[in-house]
């Protein structure tokens, strides 16, 4: 497998034009991506040829992507909507093995797609929109709030102090 995303680094490396693909209802087509170097940012953009607004791309790290395959739960870096035309640009946060993974819906009418997926070294930071892993997302959310209801009990405990003592609070 290992040599399956060597030969497709090669390729996506090389410029990969764009390619038709045909996925009937719930069926799925794949590229592996291998970084070796970060950043790397991940173009991809599709065009339904024909057929419904029923298909999404995403971009999908390698061990995800087993679960993926075995229909478990799993996790992706990016998504687009389900849509006729479609497109994710996305930085790699480390090194390893990707997947860019196209799909057409379940019980969706066969859809022709022209697909085209580019990779970038070092992009330029300028117009790119970096975001925070979940994990770490989720405490930067948590300290925000601890350090709100701190100062606002603060205040609070100040001012019923000085209600408590008859003391008007002094202005200017």
């Amino acid at each position: 497998m290992t040599g399956l995303f060597s030969l497709a680094f090669l390729l996506a490396a090389a410029g990969s034009g764009n390619q038709a693909v045909r996925l009937d209802g719930g069926e799925y087509r794949w590229w592996p991506i291998y970084v070796r170097q970060v950043p790397m940012q991940v173009n991809c953009r599709f065009e339904v040829l024909n057929g419904a607004q029923t298909v999404h791309a995403e971009l999908v790290p390698q061990d995800q992507f087993r679960s993926f395959i075995r229909r478990r739960s799993y996790e992706k870096l990016v998504s687009t909507g389900d849509t006729k035309n479609g497109s994710f640009s996305q930085i790699v946060p480390q090194r390893g093995d990707y997947a860019v993974v196209i799909m057409n819906r379940k019980n969706a009418p066969v859809a022709i797609v022209s697909l085209s997926i580019e990779t970038t070294l070092n992009p330029a930071g300028a117009g790119i929109a970096r975001t925070l892993p979940p994990g770490r997302r989720l405490a930067v959310i948590l300290v925000s709030f601890a350090i709100f209801f701190v100062s606002i009990g603060w205040s609070g405990h100040k001012l019923i102090q000085a209600m408590a003592r008859g003391a008007t609070p002094r202005v200017g």
